[in-house]
């Protein structure tokens, strides 16, 4: 999970999965994309999905620093399967998981869809 509208070289290809073109920040989130564009159980995708700040305060707090609820995030990949079901990836770097506020975003992220009932959320290990 990253801040929306960071300023960085984004990384660009075009889904025939979604019909547009994709746009993420780094290398690693564009290759589990065109991962996810063989995927025969993905029926879409989109990439650095934006969390709507009018739906933080449904979040619980608890644990989670409260200037994280006055930023502007985004997710890293909202997947439409196949079946019907929604999910989220968020990658994240191996490295950065022992880091108190990669934990919080990770939480932050998992905790928002949740109140949206969306259970099937994952962290995608990138080394």
């Amino acid at each position: 999970m990253n801040k929306a509208a960071l300023k960085t070289r984004d990384f660009q290809w075009w889904s025939t999965k979604n019909g547009a073109l994709i746009r993420v920040h780094n290398q690693a989130a564009r290759n589990y994309g065109k991962w996810l564009e063989t995927r025969p159980e993905v029926a879409a995708f989109e990439a650095e999905k934006v969390l709507e700040l009018e739906r933080l305060p449904h979040v619980s707090p608890t644990g989670i620093r409260k200037l994280y609820f006055q930023t502007q995030w985004c997710s890293d990949f909202y997947i439409r399967f196949a079946d019907g079901r929604i999910g989220v990836r968020e990658l994240a770097a191996s490295a950065a998981l022992d880091k108190q506020a990669e934990i919080e975003k990770l939480e932050l992220s998992r905790r928002y869809w949740a109140t949206m009932d969306i259970t099937d959320w994952k962290v995608v290990l990138i080394p």
